[in-house]
């Protein structure tokens, strides 16, 4: 079975949503993410933050970097939710799950914070929140699992992405921003660097490593003598992490005492 087909077993929470959990639990998402796509066996949970009312798609289409307003429902994407400065506060898909309502779905322990932000600045707009979690499991090991997103190059919260990043760090741009909606927070310098294409003060890169070896998280990056990065996750074989900007790619360097490769992170 493709990773294509397979769908997450929901577990609907005491007083959950079951119209909304559904529009998360049966669409269809890129290979890439598996670690939220397949049936039984090792635990996921993703907080969910359920925004309903006749308001809801223009508030958070002025919240979110990604454009709400041309999802059909059922349809999903990617998004980032910003701090005024483009720093990222997370990393969701939102969901379309009714013609008045959207689902943002994020890592678990991150929905307080995307719920108070978007609550911030609400007003009087006709515009309610419901928070949750949602609960499933995977036939793969945990381990495996997330093997399967380093190889993919995607960034976690609290992994790869904490305050102190920005969207171009990332290497997702083209999936979770719009460039060609309205203003949202954040908006300005995301797109001044977009359109000057200035490279970030650091990108998210693959490392690869002799599988038998040890690369640990939070371990530099040396190249040629200097350190260049750090490593952010690891796994078998693979790893990302964060390197320096002028550092050019595909080199070798080393962590610690292990020979690695260095390389751009291609997306399908």
């Amino acid at each position: 079975m493709s990773p294509r087909d397979r769908k997450v077993k929901v577990i609907p929470p005491q007083g959950g949503r079951s119209r909304a959990l559904d529009a998360v639990s049966h669409r269809r998402l890129p290979s890439y993410h598996l670690i939220m796509d397949s049936p039984t066996a090792t635990p996921i949970e993703r907080d969910i933050v359920i925004v309903a009312g006749s308001d809801a798609g223009e508030y958070l289409h002025t919240q979110l970097s990604q454009d709400v307003l041309s999802l059909a429902v059922g349809e999903s994407a990617w998004s980032f939710l910003l701090k005024p400065k483009s720093e990222i506060i997370a990393l969701l898909r939102v969901t379309r799950s009714g013609l008045a309502e959207y689902t943002l779905e994020m890592e678990h322990g991150w929905g307080d914070i995307v719920r108070q932000t978007i609550d911030e600045f609400l007003g009087r707009m006709d515009v309610s929140f419901e928070q949750t979690t949602l609960k499933g499991a995977d036939v793969s090991s945990s381990d495996e699992l997330e093997q399967a997103r380093i190889l993919a190059g995607w960034p976690r919260m609290g992994k790869e992405i904490d305050s102190s990043v920005t969207p171009a760090m990332t290497g997702i741009v083209a999936e979770t921003i719009s460039f060609d909606k309205g203003c949202y927070t954040g908006q300005e310098f995301v797109a001044r660097v977009h359109h000057r294409n200035a490279d970030p003060p650091r990108r998210l890169i693959r490392i690869t490593f002799d599988e038998d070896a040890l690369v640990p998280e939070g371990a530099p990056i040396v190249v040629r003598g200097d350190e260049a990065g750090l490593v952010t996750s690891t796994a078998r074989g693979v790893a990302l992490g964060f390197l320096k900007r002028g550092a050019i790619t595909p080199t070798t360097g080393a962590v610690g005492d292990v020979e690695v490769g260095l390389s751009a992170i291609a997306r399908e």
